[in-house]
């Protein structure tokens, strides 16, 4: 357990209080916070979070809202239900680079199907929709929405096999909608199955990097240059070591910020109940 957990940690933070880039034949040396302040001192960082806000935001409100209408709606009965639920559940199963590389070449402005299907519609032709930076953005976030829903479908039909149907059979005899079901029986029930969707969603993305690895390599420009991007960048292409880490370290403070705002909203949730 220390070996998995808290050495990387100490290390990592160890890392973080230093200078050492391996691209200049120095040892490592101490510098305290000077990491920090050169972040929180860097217009790169704050466009950079900027961008992560609104792409978090953005993937995981859709992946939300899609996948619990989804959800309720294969929680009824038709025919063909279990190989529907097969079939929606299949992207979420793929890596994330072979989901980025089918969205890349759906965007291609030349042969891809996105302006194919957008010529139905509208009078557009050879959009490059991963060359302008409005348009790349939403593509990398449609990319997400689509591999991931599958995953808030998942777990929200799991939490709805939970729902005691004696509520619900006593919500039709009132004479209650379908709609008014979902509502005011189902979502609440399953309140605490959501939250902890939410929590893992919140994290997963907010440190994505293989589809805008693959997409987009965070163009154009920076347009699609969330944290997780920033801080591969700094790592691997730079190889600024030291400022890396302390990059790894706030992250790890916003994410660990997320989830105790989620927690705590699942927490008064439950006192509510009682």
């Amino acid at each position: 357990m220390i070996t998995m957990t808290v050495y990387p940690f100490v290390y990592t933070v160890i890392l973080s209080l230093s200078r050492w880039n391996l691209t200049f034949a120095r040892p490592r040396t101490f510098v305290g916070l000077a990491n920090y302040q050169a972040i929180f001192g860097s217009a790169d960082f704050w466009a950079s979070a900027g961008r992560t806000f609104w792409y978090v935001g953005g993937c995981v409100s859709v992946e939300f809202l899609l996948g619990i209408l989804i959800a309720f709606l294969l929680d009824t009965h038709f025919i063909g239900r279990n190989l529907v639920r097969t079939l929606i559940l299949l992207p979420m199963v793929m890596a994330p680079v072979v989901a980025g590389l089918i969205w890349r070449f759906i965007f291609n402005d030349e042969s891809g199907l996105a302006n194919k299907v957008a010529g139905l519609f509208w009078a557009v032709s050879g959009r490059a929709w991963l060359v302008d930076p409005r348009l790349a953005f939403l593509a990398i976030i449609v990319a997400d929405v689509w591999q991931w829903t599958p995953f808030i479908v998942l777990i929200t039909l799991a939490g709805l096999q939970a729902v005691p149907r004696e509520l619900i059979e006593a919500a039709r005899v009132d004479g209650a909608t379908w709609f008014q079901i979902q509502r005011f029986v189902a979502l609440p029930t399953i309140r605490s199955v959501l939250a902890i969707g939410l929590l893992i969603r919140l994290i997963d993305s907010f440190r994505n990097v293989d589809q805008i690895f693959v997409m987009t390599y965070g163009g154009p420009g920076v347009a699609t240059s969330v944290l997780g991007f920033y801080t591969y960048i700094k790592g691997f292409k730079f190889f600024d070591i030291g400022y890396t880490a302390a990059l790894g370290i706030v992250m790890l403070f916003i994410i660990s910020l997320l989830a105790q705002l989620v927690i705590s909203m699942l927490v008064r949730t439950r006192e509510n109940r009682r």
